[in-house]
């Protein structure tokens, strides 16, 4: 045989090798619980191809010292346990919300014990495990975990979930879990059918190095689908939220716990804006401005001179206009005259549930009611949708004073995120959701953890 023939025959076993090795997956049902009824996948070959990629196109990502370092006193939980080529998390049916699960499988014995003590793990019953330093607990089953979220109070909703995998073996369908598969994404979420979803669907969410991508088509209910508008924005603004009057079916839905806390939260009843009449909202919140505000106090010298004092205080107040379209206007306005939500003043009328900035409210036509703050400029529409639901927000507007009220976490895992769009539109009877978080112009990554 001559050295072509060698060369192809060792090129065609590399390129079956690299299939193998970055493309071929396998995956089984024995690791969901026949009542999950929430499946999130996991595509792990595909999140580790993409990183690779990632890595090998941005140089400047490369750390030398990360290459080579290396603690050898401690494990990682892949040392610990196997990788499959999908993992699946699942929450099981009538179960806290908090309540998810995945199966995992021991790697290394002699790694795995050596983890339990280096994640603290504490062994409570004769095969439960919990850490709380990481949260999480686990029953073990010969070489098998079912891991578990730590902060769910009743200990006997992962044993059951134990009881119906390892003693039962009772598990997901093939064809279930084969939804999952079929998005052909980084992640997947099944939702299944349920009092707002005629039909299981799945959410897909992807990653590259310009940002997150995430997409449903929805199959809601008729009852439940709102009707579409078309609404004219600016990109520069800092936050536009927009939507059109919500089906009263699906109105109905929203707890009244809910409702009475958004009431509280906007210090006016969420009942009175949302009337059936109206056609859509609108808010655009154009930046948070600063502004030098200054207050004058007196105290009193021993001879009971008054001293004046001036304190001076930086404010930051949202510049934002809202919008309310539709027939029912006008009753929204009268109602919040007639309950004192509006004072008269030389600069037009003060609607007083807003302590933040200083708004008047106006009703420009029989059916437009316009809420303004007094430090808010216009800025010409730009851009133009046809949807259900439009949020989009420019992250790098956001003021640094704001974000550090945002959990330290989360703030880190947005520091490299430009902006985040989030649209519900109509599409063949069925509601289709976009969200994208597009990433800054830079080569980091587009989540730090």
């Amino acid at each position: 045989m001559n050295k072509k023939k060698w060369a192809f025959i060792l090129l065609c076993s590399l390129l079956l090798l690299g299939y193998y090795k970055f493309f071929y997956k396998t995956w089984n049902n024995t690791g969901v619980s026949k009542n999950a009824d929430y499946i999130v996948a996991i595509d792990v070959k595909r999140v580790t191809n993409t990183l690779i990629w990632n890595f090998i196109t941005t140089p400047s990502q490369w750390k030398t010292s990360s290459i080579f370092s290396s603690d050898k006193d401690k494990v990682s939980w892949d040392d610990m346990v196997k990788l499959p080529d999908y993992v699946f998390i699942f929450h099981a049916a009538n179960q806290p919300a908090n309540a998810w699960y995945t199966v995992a499988e021991i790697n290394d014995r002699k790694d795995f014990e050596k983890g339990l003590q280096q994640f603290h793990f504490e062994k409570r019953g004769a095969d439960e495990y919990f850490s709380a330093s990481t949260g999480l607990e686990f029953i073990l089953h010969g070489e098998q975990l079912l891991l578990g979220n730590g902060s769910v109070e009743n200990k006997q909703c992962i044993r059951q979930v134990a009881r119906e995998l390892f003693e039962k073996k009772e598990y997901a369908t093939g064809a279930t879990l084969q939804k999952n598969v079929d998005a052909a994404s980084h992640f997947s979420l099944l939702l299944p059918a349920n009092q707002l979803l005629e039909q299981a669907a799945v959410l897909t969410a992807n990653f590259s190095k310009t940002g997150i991508t995430i997409d449903a088509l929805l199959s809601p209910k008729k009852q439940y689908i709102s009707r579409e508008d078309n609404f004219s924005y600016s990109d520069s603004s800092l936050c536009t939220l927009a939507f059109t009057q919500p089906a009263p079916e699906l109105y109905a839905l929203l707890p009244d716990t809910a409702r009475a806390g958004i009431s509280r939260a906007l210090n006016f009843n969420i009942d009175s804006l949302l009337l059936p009449g109206n056609n859509n909202y609108q808010l655009d919140i154009a930046a948070i401005i600063p502004r030098v505000d200054s207050a004058v106090t007196y105290t009193y010298d021993d001879n009971f001179n008054a001293l004046e004092k001036v304190v001076v205080n930086n404010v930051e107040e949202p510049a934002f206009n809202f919008l309310t379209r539709g027939k029912d206007a006008g009753n929204v306005y009268q109602y919040w005259k007639n309950s004192g939500k509006l004072e008269k003043t030389p600069a037009g009328e003060w609607f007083t549930p807003l302590p933040f900035v200083r708004s008047y409210c106006s009703q420009k036509t029989g059916d437009l009611l316009e809420l303004t703050s007094n430090n808010y400029t216009v800025i010409a529409p730009a851009s133009k949708v046809n949807g259900i639901f439009l949020l989009q927000v420019l992250l790098t507007k956001i003021p640094a004073s704001l974000l550090k009220y945002f959990p330290a976490e989360l703030t880190k895992a947005i520091r490299n995120i430009e902006s985040f769009r989030l649209i519900l539109q109509k599409e063949s009877g069925q509601v289709a959701l976009h969200a994208r978080f597009n990433k800054k112009p830079n080569n980091l990554p587009v989540i730090e953890w």
